[in-house]
């Protein structure tokens, strides 16, 4: 039997195990520890004779710790670990002991007295923590804490005690005293949240005064309360004070070195005694002092700091660190700070974090820290600096310190104002010129490693470039800033740094690094590091040709990139009745369809011209005679209803999305290609999938003729659907102007329409948040003499805008390369007739293919083969310049023109010709469902075997939350639900206007700016699909009803997008029955539904929503008396958030939307009303006064 002759050092976690059968047997204890100690040694010898002790006899297995928190132990459990620990005869020494969340009960309490008592003699534990347990909980007998501080007394090896939040109360002060008085081992000492009180306070801070070897103590928590009463007994901080030494009668003092009194309402008298006590004292040998949520305002900031300077003389009473977060002192008691920090020489660590100081405050601890030596930390975070225009003086005290070494900024409302003249000190303009400050300090100072500056307006980018270049910073926080782009000579230089540089940019509107709002450190580590290593100028950019239909869009796209002499073009504008035989065969060939050659040869062999059209449209049958005798494969009446559409339209409409042919020369390396983008309403859904890059340019059209009436127009309307889908880069959004020629808008006659432009334009460009740079619209004027001119502004204005959006728009070759490794997949799928679809697998390996062959140019492209990150960025850079589409695993290969060849299959557009149209009778009849079978027979015309990627594709599309599935073989596609157009069918189909509904509860959301995106709400209807309660005979492109609790209970979903109001609002016979699962008495479905509304919301992080309750009468909405129509009459009741709410850490609220937890308890972000209370919650229609809690009801 091999044995070993050392003693073993081992450790045991079993946090959160079930170790409840601990309290029926000590063989299950004795068997856990030995196959645990085996386990750890890599011992397996099960047979020997001394196993109950773990090891042979001959051997000491020593347990460095010994984890079993939250174990299920209870107070038997508890009993018979420590007797087994306390009889082990040597061979099992226990260092450190967590008995956390156990259930102990008074019993347990006990018990651990008792091991105290007895484990100086056999054992050496030295830190044992029981809190989270209510050691008065079953009380029977002695109190336990009386048996811990007669095993304390009597102990000699433990030097650590924690008991947070072990229901302890006023009584264990006088034990805890006894045994600190005899105690001469233990140092640490955390009794967090006991409620020990005034009376407790004392008679333990009498004890304290005689212990001579306590070093630290805890007492956060407490309500121990700021001294000052009369009643001897309560004289706690005066203690106190005593104990530390500021005492007359010759006493000695206790040895304490950190004191911790958060949340014990010391107040300004508390906070002056204690001052006293450090300031006075030459015994006093406190090094750290904790007073976080204190109350102790200005003046108690004041004693401190004044006692801080006074004690420089003393040569024990040394405070290194001071922490008064969350203590309002204002800009009084850091002015005091300030002044204490050019004396004080021993201050290490300071934190005034949420302390109410302002810039003020800020200037005058900037003036201390220019002279202090000593300060090595300084929290101010969650203050108010950026409140004024003093912050010069504490940049310079940053600036020419020479110790400081973290600094914490966050949350103080530091901005940028670029317009602020920097020498106008006296200007009103609050919180400017913080960034260059921060920049200025940073490039002198050489002490900094650490900084935070999170959670402010900051965009200076010197800030960043100062980082670049400082000699010692190591972990810098600039996230939730408003930092857009960083020079590329900047990024070089952090990519330098990487190795001892860790930066965090999240939630910056990043354009450069093209990050966006996800650059932390990580993937910013990961992206520089690329970029240093093969770096180039992007060269390539997109333009988003966008208005509504008819406005000139694809004019612009064939007027810009043509290569012809472009004289003649103003004729190509003609009506179609005057269109010649070629132009009609070119309308043919764009038709989409596989038989559109076919109709452009057959126009052209005919010789038809725009006047014979009307032939073809009045006479059908005409047409249908020539396709089946000569051209059999056209479907001659899909081709007739096309020549209607242009007869009736008068030009040649986009459908869907479109790569327009041929692109645009910027400079010397450079090209711009365009996209021209449907205006038909139908398309918008599939747009925003398309139009959310950082990376592009996009320029909306709108006709001269419309600025004359009062609607809104492209400009407005295009801009707030292009805003509300992200952030957009500066100089990335230009707005032009068409059909000029029909209200002569080049004429001097014409003012007024001039000035209609230019006020609109500046109103829009106001709106824009800086997207529009330009100083006025783009005039396209397409007539003989002005269309060159018009071309030449053109470029010259996209020319300026690529140049500010890619201006320092860099990325490894080898983003480049994989874009044409994409392309050539493109072309290669393309040419055989494969569905444009990939797996990151399947990329790997093309990028391996191309390695092989180009071994030499290509060593780093290979990385991004094993890096999963780095390949992310790549392809999120294909996806910036328009080559793939990622949804979940899949990479969708050209997304445009993938997209505008699938979604014609199923969108309306008169021009749409293939053989599954939402006109289709019976794609009516399935409201938006479309079945397997349809899908694969539209693929069929373009697309080789599509069944064996039908799976891919679909579950493409169900990513992009374009379709949700109904079964194996129907999908339902929410853009092709009909709209709402009355709300009768809403209670003549039954579904509102039950007589027996009396419970009601209503959310309402309103967009601030009056604009909802049209694929948010249906966007909406796609996430809550899975709630399993809603069907397509009950939902619309505005609205849907849920059945829930067996159809008793009613919840309808409607959007109102010209209010731009979304409805959230739940009908049942009773308040019961508005809860739903196992939530019952938690919250109700409206509750459940809003929040997985409110997830889904974070995807449109530029729209704010304002909240309402809504009036819970349900003669308020419509469905009583025999009401033909739902409407709500009633008031609003605006809201606002609580206090936020710990979610439940086994679920990811972004990734679930919080269906899975619907009725669990799963907690959820609160809101309330912002009323004096619920008796003055009144509705101004019925008169009836709210009760918004369920268990409440509202009596007429």
């Amino acid at each position: 039997m091999k044995r070993k002759s050392a003693n073993t050092e081992v450790s045991i976690d079993v946090s959160g195990s079930d170790l409840s059968a601990f309290g029926s047997c000590q063989s299950i204890i004795s068997n856990f520890f030995r196959q645990h100690a085996a386990a750890a040694t890599n011992n397996t010898d099960d047979d020997d004779d001394d196993a109950a002790n773990c090891t042979p006899s001959s051997n000491q297995t020593i347990l460095s710790q010994l984890n079993i928190s939250q174990c299920r132990l209870g107070p038997n459990g508890t009993t018979s670990l420590l007797s087994f620990l306390s009889n082990t005869n040597e061979s099992l020494i226990v260092k450190q002991i967590n008995l956390q969340r156990n259930g102990i009960g008074s019993i347990g309490g006990r018990a651990v007295g008792t091991y105290l008592s007895q484990n100086d003699s056999n054992t050496s534990c030295t830190c044992i923590d029981i809190s989270l347990n209510d050691i008065q909980a079953g009380n029977s007998g002695p109190l336990a804490m009386e048996q811990i501080s007669s095993g304390l007394a009597n102990n000699t090896t433990l030097t650590t005690l924690i008991m947070n939040k072990c229901a302890l109360g006023p009584s264990a002060g006088i034990h805890i005293a006894n045994a600190l008085k005899v105690n001469t081992s233990l140092k640490v000492l955390r009794l967090e949240g006991n409620m020990i009180g005034p009376i407790g306070g004392k008679k333990l801070f009498d004890g304290l005064r005689e212990n001579k070897t306590l070093e630290e103590l805890d007492l956060r928590m407490n309500r121990i309360g700021g001294g000052g009463d009369d009643d001897e007994e309560k004289a706690d901080v005066k203690s106190l004070a005593f104990a530390l030494g500021n005492n007359s009668d010759g006493k000695c003092c206790c040895q304490l070195i950190k004191l911790d009194l958060s949340y014990n309402d010391l107040r300004c008298l508390g906070c002056i005694i204690l001052a006293e006590a450090i300031g006075k004292s030459s015994q006093c040998t406190l090094r750290e002092l904790i007073l976080e949520k204190n109350d102790i305002g200005g003046m108690g900031a004041v004693s401190l700091a004044n006692s801080l300077t006074s004690n420089a003389a003393c040569s024990s009473s040394r405070l290194h660190c001071l922490v008064l977060r969350g203590n309002a002192i204002g800009d009084v008691g850091a002015i005091a700070i300030g002044m204490m920090l050019k004396k004080n020489d021993s201050l290490r660590v300071l934190d005034v974090s949420s302390c109410s100081i302002g810039n003020e405050g800020a200037a005058a601890i900037g003036m201390g820290l220019s002279v202090n030596t000593t300060l090595q930390t300084l929290n101010l975070d969650k203050n108010s600096l950026g409140s004024g225009i003093n912050y010069v003086l504490f940049s310079e005290g940053v600036s020419t310190n020479k110790t400081l070494k973290a600094l914490h900024l966050s949350g103080n409302g530091l901005t940028d104002d670029a317009d602020q003249d920097e020498s106008d000190s006296s200007s009103s303009v609050s919180s400017s010129w913080w960034g260059k400050a921060v920049a200025k300090a940073l490039c002198t100072n050489t002490s900094l490693q650490y900084l935070n500056i999170s959670n402010n307006a900051l965009s200076e980018g010197a800030i960043i470039e100062a980082v670049a270049n400082h000699p010692s910073l190591a972990t810098v926080n600039l996230s939730d800033n408003e930092f857009e782009s960083i020079s590329i000579e900047t990024q070089l230089k952090l990519a330098e740094r990487m190795t001892t540089l860790e930066m965090d940019l999240m939630f910056n509107k990043l354009s450069s690094p093209p990050l966006g709002r996800l650059a932390d450190s990580y993937r910013l580590k990961c992206y520089l590091t690329l970029l240093a290593s093969e770096k180039a100028a992007v060269t390539r950019i997109r333009l988003m040709v966008c208005g509504f239909g008819g406005v000139g869009k694809s004019t612009f796209a064939r007027a810009i990139t043509s290569v012809s002499d472009q004289s003649d073009f103003e004729a190509s504008l003609s009506p179609v009745v005057e269109w010649g035989t070629d132009r009609l065969i070119d309308w043919a060939s764009r038709l989409g369809t596989v038989w559109a050659e076919d109709a452009a040869q057959l126009i052209g062999d005919e010789g038809i011209t725009g006047k014979d059209l009307e032939l073809y449209v009045d006479c059908p049958s005409d047409l249908h005679n020539i396709c089946s005798s000569k051209y059999p494969s056209i479907e001659a009446a899909s081709f007739a209803k096309a020549i209607a559409a242009l007869c009736t339209k008068g030009y040649l409409s986009t459908v869907g999305v479109v790569k327009v042919e041929g692109q645009v020369t910027i400079g010397d390396d450079r090209t711009v290609s365009l996209v021209d983008f449907a205006g038909q309403s139908e398309f918008l859904v599939s747009h925003q999938l398309l139009l959310s890059s950082l990376h592009t340019l996009c320029l909306i059209i709108q006709p001269a003729p419309s600025f004359e009436q009062s609607e809104s127009g492209s400009w407005e309307y295009w801009n707030k659907f292009l805003r509300s889908l992200g952030d957009r880069r500066r100089g990335s959004l230009l707005l032009a102007v068409s059909q000029l020629d029909k209200v002569g808008a080049g004429k001097d006659s014409n003012f007024d329409s001039r000035e209609l432009i230019s006020n609109e334009f500046n109103r829009i460009k106001e709106q824009s948040s800086g997207a529009i740079s330009c100083n006025e619209a783009l005039r396209l004027d397409y007539r003989r003499g002005s269309i060159d001119d018009t071309i030449n502004r053109a470029k010259q204005a996209l020319s300026k805008s690529t140049n500010e959006v890619a201006h320092s728009w860099w990325v490894p070759n080898s983003y480049e390369t994989l874009s044409k490794i994409a392309q050539e997949l493109a072309k290669t799928k393309s040419a055989n007739h494969e569905l444009p679809i990939l797996t990151r697998d399947q990329l790997i390996r093309a990028i391996n293919d191309y390695c092989d062959k180009a071994p030499h140019s290509s060593a780093f492209l290979i990385k991004l083969t094993t890096d999963p990150q780095l390949l992310q960025k790549a392809i999120e850079y294909m996806e910036a310049v328009g080559d793939v589409m990622q949804a979940g695993g899949q990479l969708l290969i050209d997304p445009i023109g993938w997209f505008s060849q699938f979604l014609t299959h199923f969108i309306k557009d008169d021009l749409a010709v293939s053989t599954i149209q939402i006109d289709n009778s019976e794609l009516r009849q399935q409201r938006g469902t479309v079945h397997l079978d349809s899908i694969l027979r539209a693929l069929e015309h373009e697309y080789v075997s599509p069944r064996e990627h039908i799976a891919q594709i679909m579950e493409l599309l169900c990513d992009l939350e374009l379709c949700v599935p109904l079964c194996k073989t129907s999908f339902l596609f929410p853009c092709l639900l009909p709209p709402l157009s009355t709300s009768v069918e809403l209670l003549d189909e039954g579904f509102l206007n039950s007589p027996n509904i009396f419970a009601v509860r209503g959310h309402r959301f309103r967009e601030s700016s009056g604009f909802i995106p049209p694929g948010l709400f249906l966007g909406i209807v796609a996430r809550l699909w899975q709630v399993g309660a809603m069907h397509p005979n009950r939902m619309w492109k505005d609205a849907a009803v849920m059945f829930l609790n067996n159809n008793a209970t009613r919840v309808l979903l409607r959007c109102y997008p010209d209010q731009s109001i979304i409805d959230v609002i739940a009908f049942a016979p009773s308040s019961e029955l508005l809860f739903v699962g196992a939530a019952k008495g938690q919250a109700s479905v409206v509750i459940w539904l809003v929040h997985s509304i409110k997830m889904f919301l974070r995807n449109y992080s530029q729209l704010k929503f304002d909240e309402f309750w809504l009036c819970t009468n349900p003669e308020c909405h419509g469905i009583r008396d025999g009401a033909t129509r739902y409407s709500y009459q009633g008031s609003e009741f605006p809201l606002s958030p609580r206090a936020a709410h710990r979610n439940n850490k086994s679920h990811d609220c972004n990734a679930e939307g919080c269906l899975r937890f619907i009725g669990v308890g799963h907690s959820v972000d609160a809101m309330q009303w912002r009323g004096s209370g619920e008796g003055s919650a009144v509705c101004t229609t019925c008169g009836n006064t709210q009760v918004f809690r369920l268990r409440d009801v509202i009596h007429d």
